[in-house]
């Protein structure tokens, strides 16, 4: 049976969404390579084949990626959605070089692995906080998950804690747009559109608030990183607002629902593996390897995707230019050819080459701070709760119907 078949029966089963891995694992070995009507573009699996795409923004483009979504589209949902089109037409995860190099060298001024460090405090707080209203029996994707990385990025970025509820609106809507892989539904597509322009005139009062203080001299670069992308500036050139505009929103939404699901997959993996679940008891020194390990085994982006500026060729199939193409990263994650029993959740194992946070110039941005929230979860929900197990038989288990965002919908577990 060829990989687009496969790959039909495994989504209308929905075992595509509770379990991929078997289905990866086939495509890897008998069909690397193929067109997928369901999911609207080129599905690729081995992990040189993906690793290649990822590496190479010369021949695989991350401009347009959004517009080509929305123009397969009825013309008569589209005009409803132009700031759609003109949001996702600019900023850092939608550009190529020059334009993205020239985007992440002023990003990075504001952005950087010591400003993600500096938030391990807050970090901490925050997990403190959450973890401390646990009961006996709880759900962690709800009371932990969910919250944490809202609250955290929502800080980094300036924003209240009374704004957390709309953070995680407009993420979850956004989002949204994506679930199908390389096909959007009409109606997602409408939503997203009034969530962006909430979004939008949400970080344009953030924002214009930070540039009277700029005006007036006491704004602090460094207070946040709103105020640092407001200041940024390298021989004359800084942000336009629609760069800022793009760059912030896709801060807040990427650095939600993406770490949610990262932690929630893990801590099932970790649940579910009482020998490395007691080897990290035994040393919390293990932890940061362990982030990355689930990062590897069950990440929470099982999917990129480009647009080819040429003709190319994968293992012998041609793909035309203009073609969308779907690297999946938890396929190349799980290749037995690069990762040695790569079905074993193995703390210990050198997950250096991992794809989990992409790769090259569009490497994930947050993925620093993304693990020093898992760090900090994981370390005091062990401390606390050193007897934690998971309060679920398999089948119980609900995963989001989503392409794009691999994750449970609930976690119970009793502490």
């Amino acid at each position: 049976m060829q990989g687009n078949q496969l790959l039909k029966l495994s989504l209308e089963s929905g075992e595509y969404f509770s379990n991929p891995f078997p289905l990866f694992t086939d495509l890897r070995r008998d069909d690397p390579v193929f067109f997928s009507e369901t999911l609207g573009g080129w599905v690729i699996t081995r992990f040189q084949d993906v690793s290649e795409i990822l590496h190479n923004h010369e021949d695989y483009s991350s401009k347009g990626r959004v517009l080509h979504l929305i123009n397969k589209l009825d013309p008569a949902v589209q005009k409803h959605l132009p700031l759609l089109q003109m949001h996702f037409a600019t900023g850092l995860a939608h550009s190529d070089a020059p334009e993205h190099k020239r985007l992440r060298n002023l990003l990075a001024q504001a952005f950087t692995p010591k400003v993600s460090e500096a938030m391990r405090p807050i970090a901490h707080e925050v997990v403190t906080r959450q973890i401390s209203n646990l009961s006996t029996s709880s759900d962690l994707i709800r009371d932990v998950f969910i919250p944490v990385p809202a609250l955290v990025v929502g800080r980094l970025l300036g924003s209240s804690e009374d704004d957390i509820p709309d953070l995680i609106r407009w993420a979850g809507a956004i989002n949204g747009l994506y679930e199908k892989g390389g096909l959007i539904d009409p109606n997602k597509a409408i939503y997203a559109e009034k969530m962006l322009e909430e979004i939008r005139q949400f970080v344009t009062r953030l924002a214009g608030h930070r540039r009277e203080l700029r005006i007036k001299g006491k704004l602090d670069p460094t207070q946040d990183v709103l105020a640092g992308l407001v200041s940024v500036e390298t021989d004359g050139d800084s942000l336009s607002d629609s760069e800022l505009l793009s760059t912030v929103v896709t801060l807040f939404v990427a650095g939600h629902e993406t770490t949610t699901h990262l932690l929630g997959n893990g801590m099932l993996a970790l649940l579910r593996s009482d020998s490395e679940l007691k080897r990290i008891q035994g040393n919390f020194e293990l932890i940061p390897k362990a982030i990355d390990e689930m990062a590897r085994f069950d990440g929470s982006v099982p999917r990129s995707w480009r647009i080819t500026k040429r003709q190319m060729e994968i293992l012998g199939v041609q793909i035309p230019q203009g073609e969308l193409v779907l690297p999946i990263l938890s396929a190349a994650n799980r290749d037995e050819s690069v990762f040695e029993d790569p079905d074993v959740f193995n703390i210990s194992r050198d997950t250096r080459k991992h794809l989990a946070f992409g790769r090259g110039v569009h490497v994930c941005l947050g993925a620093p701070l993304a693990r020093i929230e898992g760090q900090e979860i994981i370390k005091q929900l062990l401390t606390k709760f050193p007897n934690i197990s998971l309060n679920a038989k398999e089948s119980e288990l609900v995963w989001r119907k989503d392409v794009a965002l691999r994750g449970l919908e609930s976690l119970p577990v009793l502490l």
